[in-house]
């Protein structure tokens, strides 16, 4: 079956791609060569190239429900802006950390084991 055959099969008030009845205001509305196309929802609205041919934004009567089409032309995707970024003075940073925990712990170790401070007086 051509698409023009499938086309004259599409019911007036029936979404070209589900075949949904529609009762109230559609989604979208296309009038392409004396035939009024339309679609329910978003989901078959950007399927009508699949049974219309693209281009037919210029064929859409109700544009004034569509701030404008928006296609990802050119899409680039952006690279992450905080890989690399200073990371040599944070390792640097987390590396003296370290060596400053370590001496901390090896003075406070050093102090906790000399014999004054196990007298009476300070062991609980």
């Amino acid at each position: 079956m051509s698409v023009e055959e499938e086309n004259e099969n599409v019911k007036e008030n029936c979404c070209l791609i589900c075949q949904k009845e529609i009762n109230e205001k559609p989604w979208i509305t296309v009038q392409k060569d004396n035939q009024k196309f339309i679609g329910c929802s978003y989901s078959c609205g950007v399927k009508f190239h699949t049974k219309i041919g693209c281009g037919y934004w210029n064929y859409v009567v109700n544009k004034e429900d569509f701030n404008e089409p928006r296609p990802m032309l050119n899409y680039h995707k952006k690279k992450d802006i905080t890989t690399g970024f200073g990371m040599d003075d944070i390792r640097e940073e987390i590396e003296e950390e370290e060596i400053r925990m370590v001496l901390i712990e090896q003075e406070y170790e050093e102090e906790s084991s000399s014999e004054e401070y196990f007298d009476e007086e300070n062991y609980y």
